[in-house]
């Protein structure tokens, strides 16, 4: 076991400016405090990376305007991505494992990159567990907030059909660079997406999900068929792809089981969902890589709540190494 766990590698995104609340990013060390105090071990037993915002700027306490209304602090984000993208493409080249454990749900789209970077031929599937679509841009958002955003990165998405917003120069420009980080064609094809928990989204996204026939697995829906079910279904969409991304939000747990997240959303899946979700989908042998993001300790009960969070990040680690 020792020696398959150098197969993986831990990189924690310590960065939140992308979400309308912050402190996601003291996720990161709330996860480490329970490892320590369960005597898990599971950091000194893992390697791991660090990426940080170095720009100083923006941090958990900082209160100021970013200079841009529909991208807002894509000045700060997008080294934070390209540096995660560069990351990961490092790590799959070492033909390792990436867990990525993240503040908000933005960086995603580093890892999507990154993902496209290492595989540049490969047919990649996501399945995206999350309360939220994630596929706004800065020409759709109304808040401007980017954690809404990393789907469209990804997939080069401006849905100028939906169009509301009118942006600046600069914006057009960072978002460019968003889009097109990985090579000149989208890093993820929206028909490779797979759902699951979306509950909370506006029209504007559902037009994309929609237009491009993407599955969404309802917590109803997966409540009648069962985890099991539901998993052989996703495997067998993405039977085609080469390689799959899991990426699992934490708010797409219901906030009566994990209150302690910036974008809670009422009808969730349960903990014990959550937990059998992923597990069941990482033991897919085409799963390359697996995200855990918004885990934000100043909404918590008590630090109970990050506790359990460690125990789905320590039980999933547990399943990849078991299906080595």
């Amino acid at each position: 076991m020792t020696d398959l766990m150098k197969n993986i590698r831990i990189v924690e995104v310590y960065s939140d400016v992308a979400g309308h609340k912050k402190g996601a990013s003291l996720g990161i060390d709330a996860l480490r405090a329970s490892s320590k105090e369960l005597n898990a071990e599971y950091y000194e037993k893992l390697q791991f990376d660090s990426i940080k915002d170095d720009s100083n700027k923006y941090d958990s306490d900082y209160e100021g305007e970013s200079q841009f209304s529909h991208a807002k602090y894509a000045d700060v984000i997008e080294p934070i991505i390209s540096k995660l993208a560069h990351k990961i493409k490092d790590i799959r080249n070492e033909n390792k494992f990436p867990i990525v454990i993240a503040g908000d749900h933005s960086s995603c789209a580093g890892t999507m990159h990154g993902l496209k970077m290492a595989h540049p031929d490969a047919e990649i599937g996501v399945v995206y567990i999350d309360a939220h679509a994630d596929f706004h841009s800065p020409y759709t958002s109304g808040s401007g907030n980017m954690h809404g955003m990393p789907l469209a990165m990804a997939c080069a998405i401006d849905n100028l059909e939906c169009k509301r917003n009118e942006l600046s120069d600069a914006e057009k420009e960072y978002w460019e660079r968003l889009k097109f980080m990985a090579s000149d064609e989208p890093s993820i094809k929206p028909e490779n997406i797979v759902f699951c928990a979306v509950r909370d989204y506006q029209e504007e996204e559902m037009e994309l999900i929609k237009r491009h026939k993407i599955p969404l697995y309802s917590v109803a829906e997966i409540t009648k068929k069962g985890i099991s079910a539901t998993v052989a279904e996703i495997s067998k969409k993405l039977e085609y792809c080469d390689h799959i991304y899991v990426s699992f939000d934490v708010d797409s747990v219901d906030p009566l089981y994990v209150p302690g997240t910036g974008t809670p959303a009422m009808n969730g899946l349960s903990y014990e969902q959550a937990m059998q979700l992923n597990i069941e989908l990482i033991k897919n042998e085409k799963v390359c890589c697996w995200e855990i993001a918004e885990i934000n300790p100043l909404y918590n009960n008590s630090k109970d709540d990050s506790t359990r969070i460690f125990k789905i990040l320590e039980e999933v680690t547990h399943s990849l190494l078991n299906n080595y």
